[in-house]
C-alpha cells in the first residue's frame, strides 16, 4: 500500500511537470533561442543591490546563505539558463492574483556552462531585486533533457511558492534566477511575469 500511495505521488510529479511544459512548449523545445520578447522590464547586466529583511532567506536551501552575496547577471547571448515557465499553472506573461491566495511559480533551470541542474533559483521583484523565494532544483523533466540533448538536466525543474501579502498592490514583475553556489552567481531564466496585485 505505501508502496501505491510512492508511485502515485511520482506520477502526480512527472504529470505537473510534463503539464507545465506543454503549457509552453518552446520552452524546452527551442533552448537556444530564449523568449524574453514579453518581458516587462529588462534586466541590468550590472550586479544590483539585494533588499531583503536579513541576510537569510527564510526556507532557502543550505546553497544559498547570505543573499547579499549573490551577483546578478544576464546570460551570455546565446546562452539558455532554464525558462520560468509557469505561474498559477499558466503560461501567461500576465496574471491577476489576490494578496490572500499563495501563488505557485515553476520552471526549470541549468548551469548552461557547466552542463548540469542549478543549484537553486531565486524569484526577485524585477525592479529592485527583493529576493521572494528560493528553490531548490529536483523536478524531474525529462522534456528538458531530451531537447537540450544532456541526460545530466533531467531533474531540473523547480517549483516555488510565493506569497503575495508580501508586495505591493498593483503590477510587480517577477524574476527567476540559476543559481550556482560555486561561484555565487545567478543567471537570469528566460521570461519574466507580471503580477497584478490585488489590493
Amino acid at each position: 500500500m505505501l508502496e501505491q500511495a510512492k508511485i502515485l505521488g511520482v506520477i502526480s510529479v512527472l504529470a505537473i511537470s510534463l503539464a507545465a511544459c506543454s503549457g509552453n512548449s518552446e520552452s524546452a523545445s527551442n533552448p537556444t533561442s530564449p523568449d524574453n520578447s514579453s518581458t516587462a522590464a529588462a534586466p541590468n547586466s550590472a550586479a544590483p543591490a539585494v533588499e531583503t529583511t536579513s541576510s537569510t532567506v527564510s526556507g532557502s536551501s543550505s546553497e544559498l546563505k547570505n543573499v547579499g552575496e549573490v551577483k546578478f547577471k544576464t546570460p551570455t547571448a546565446g546562452a539558455l539558463y532554464g525558462v520560468f515557465d509557469v505561474v498559477n499553472e499558466s503560461s501567461a506573461t500576465s496574471h491577476k492574483v489576490s494578496k490572500a491566495i499563495p501563488v505557485k511559480l515553476s520552471g526549470w533551470a541549468v548551469i548552461a556552462n557547466k552542463g548540469k541542474t542549478a543549484d537553486s533559483v531565486i524569484i526577485t521583484q524585477a525592479d529592485n531585486k527583493k529576493v521572494l523565494a528560493v528553490a531548490p532544483v529536483n523536478v524531474v523533466r525529462p522534456d528538458v533533457a531530451k531537447a537540450l540533448n544532456n541526460p545530466a538536466y533531467k531533474s531540473s525543474g523547480w517549483n516555488a511558492t510565493i506569497k503575495p501579502s508580501n508586495l505591493p498592490a498593483g503590477k510587480v514583475v517577477i524574476q527567476a534566477w540559476a543559481y550556482d553556489s560555486t561561484t555565487k552567481e545567478a543567471t537570469q531564466l528566460s521570461r519574466n511575469h507580471e503580477l497584478d496585485v490585488a489590493q
